[in-house]
């Protein structure tokens, strides 16, 4: 799912930091982010952030699992539109930002 946080005001490390991420990687002018949903790994929130114009273009997800194969980057993951868990954890990101 993507969305825009306009103007934040913060960096983007401290930003997602505050939110409760934890800085994964980057990957050439995106940093990923991972935020777990329970005490174990998996399932986690993911999320990709390049910053456009003073704005995070996130790129949020859900990964369900641990890649499955091995030299492959697929898992099962939650991208939809439609998935009020993904829909939830925007209106929080949003909400940090105002705050």
């Amino acid at each position: 799912m993507k969305f825009v946080i306009e103007k934040p005001t913060t960096g983007v490390a401290n930003f997602f930091r505050r939110a409760g991420y934890s800085f994964q990687k980057r990957e050439g002018d995106e940093m990923a982010f991972v935020r777990r949903l329970t005490d174990q790994p998996f399932p986690r929130f993911h999320l990709f952030v390049k910053i456009v114009n003073f704005s995070f273009h996130v790129n949020l997800h859900i990964d369900h699992k641990r890649v499955s194969y091995a030299g492959s980057r697929v898992h099962s993951g939650e991208y939809e539109r439609d998935s009020e868990l993904l829909k939830n954890e925007v209106k929080r990101l949003k909400s940090v930002a105002d705050s």
